[in-house]
């Protein structure tokens, strides 16, 4: 984990190994890398990490890595192993440490076979569940794809599924085929052209997945595994609960619901904005994505909102946005400030920041956070954003609650502070540490200006915690604090 959280990571580990090892039992079945003779019969592995709420994981084979930093909704490409016996192992990555979640020696892999081991579930009720799938019988020709569909959603119920043409109206049609969790279906060869593809539930028309048009012609002479696997936040989950990973022979690529939508949240943290607009102020926005003419996102914004709240965003639709904060006039000619564009994209959850100072500026602008993707069960995630100018750089320390007082930490005695020097405008990102109740100290020239005890991080939590200054020239918030948002 290369990043100044290393140090909180501590020992707080699941009991990861024993949730996965009946996940990856699968794997018994195949086999690691060994490239010591080409001669040698051969076999091929392809792993999907499909369980939205487990880390990152590597594939270990012959004790050398086969593959790392698998990543949920993503896949490996075939790896070619020996046939016969080998070694086989599978590390997961908990809070910067690797844990051996899986060890068996000397288990056999049938020549010439193409086996997709696929996990999927959730650590957090052990409901992990091996789906293992044999590749398709299928040989496409130049302008076909062989196509295979698998279910490794727990989230949706059994479907029906539609595979139409783009201007298709389901109620004129039967489903192609229909199946459950942990099922799958060799959908044989399809011509490569462009399809949509639409689940309902079992017996109703009630879509609860629209792929739109998708284009698999450059895909001809391909053999594709689709697997529908769970989506991963609120913004993704209000369109669809699935969304399609598709797997070639090499890589992998994600076709969301086309409905899905971003998801955004606005904080003001500029604490002159108020006194320079003469009270609240108004955010405008304009995109092709809206429409010809700029919309009012937000009215009546003042200092410490957050806009649609701490736990929630607005959904809008993908595409580059220009964000303009003026007056409450309710009229963007009156703009006091014009962003540069900002790109969103669909099924992604931003929160941007307003901060800075309008009046003596020049360091009022907008801090984008993109949100973490997904919440995983093995620890909490945590996004530090500075947005304090009064402050300049300031020394973070988070330590286990009651491990330090805050006279303590000013005489040095908690060590090096996990942010040294932490600059206005800084965000951290994102970082995996372990969850517990924690003391949170910002000092500013060697002195405490934020003093946060008892703060506690859950595991599978996500939380943007923002550095905020005292409101300038009205003098309502008259101390330095912080604004904390989550997932």
């Amino acid at each position: 984990m290369d990043t100044p959280m290393r140090h909180l990571a501590g020992q707080r580990k699941k009991k990861f190994s024993v949730i996965l090892i009946s996940v990856l039992s699968s794997l018994l079945l195949l086999s690691g890398c060994d490239s010591s003779s080409s001669s040698k019969p051969k076999a091929d592995l392809r792993f999907i990490h499909a369980s939205p709420d487990a880390p990152l994981v590597n594939i270990v084979a012959n004790d050398k890595n086969a593959y790392e930093d698998l990543d949920y909704a993503q896949s490996t490409p075939f790896i070619q192993v020996r046939a016969g016996n080998n070694d086989l192992a599978v590390d997961a990555q908990v809070l910067g440490d690797l844990v051996r979640v899986i060890e068996a020696a000397n288990f056999d892999s049938p020549k010439k076979t193409k086996i997709t081991v696929i996990a999927g579930g959730l650590v957090a009720d052990q409901s992990l569940a091996p789906i293992v799938v044999d590749n398709t019988a299928q040989d496409p020709g130049a302008d076909e794809v062989a196509v295979q569909v698998v279910h490794a959603s727990p989230a949706a119920p059994a479907v029906d599924v539609y595979v139409t043409a783009d201007d298709t109206n389901i109620n004129d049609v039967n489903a192609n085929f229909s199946f459950a969790f942990q099922e799958s279906v060799d959908a044989g060869n399809l011509p490569a052209a462009t399809y949509r593809i639409r689940a309902t539930l079992a017996d109703t028309k009630t879509v609860v997945y629209d792929s739109g048009a998708v284009d698999l012609s450059s895909f001809a002479g391909s053999s594709l595994l689709l697997a529908a696997i769970n989506t991963t936040n609120a913004t993704q989950q209000a369109s669809s609960p699935v969304q399609i990973l598709v797997a070639t022979d090499e890589s992998s690529l994600v076709l969301p619901d086309q409905n899905t939508q971003v998801g955004l949240r606005v904080v003001h943290a500029s604490p002159d904005a108020n006194a320079a607009a003469g009270g609240g102020v108004e955010v405008f926005a304009t995109s092709d994505a809206l429409g010809p003419n700029p919309v009012e996102l937000i009215d009546v914004f003042v200092y410490t909102d957050i806009v649609p709240g701490a736990s929630s965003h607005v959904p809008v639709p993908a595409g580059e946005y220009v964000v303009d904060v003026a007056p409450d006039t309710d009229t963007i000619a009156d703009s006091v400030f014009t962003s540069d564009p900002l790109g969103l994209d669909a099924g992604v959850e931003y929160t941007v920041v307003a901060s800075g100072r309008l009046l003596s500026g020049p360091d009022f602008g907008l801090l984008v956070s993109v949100e973490a993707a997904r919440s995983i069960a093995t620890h909490t995630s945590v996004n530090v954003i500075h947005a304090a100018p009064a402050a300049g750089d300031v020394d973070v320390f988070v330590t286990a609650a009651g491990e330090y007082s805050t006279a303590e930490v000013e005489a040095g005695m908690a060590g090096d502070p996990l942010l040294n020097a932490f600059s206005f405008g800084t965000v951290t990102g994102f970082v995996n540490i372990a969850p517990g109740d924690y003391d949170i100290r910002v000092l500013a020239g060697g002195s405490t200006a934020i003093n946060v005890e008892g703060f506690t991080l859950a595991a599978g939590g996500l939380t943007s915690v923002i550095a905020r200054g005292p409101e300038e020239m009205s003098g309502t918030l008259a101390d330095f604090g912080v604004l904390v948002v989550t997932n």
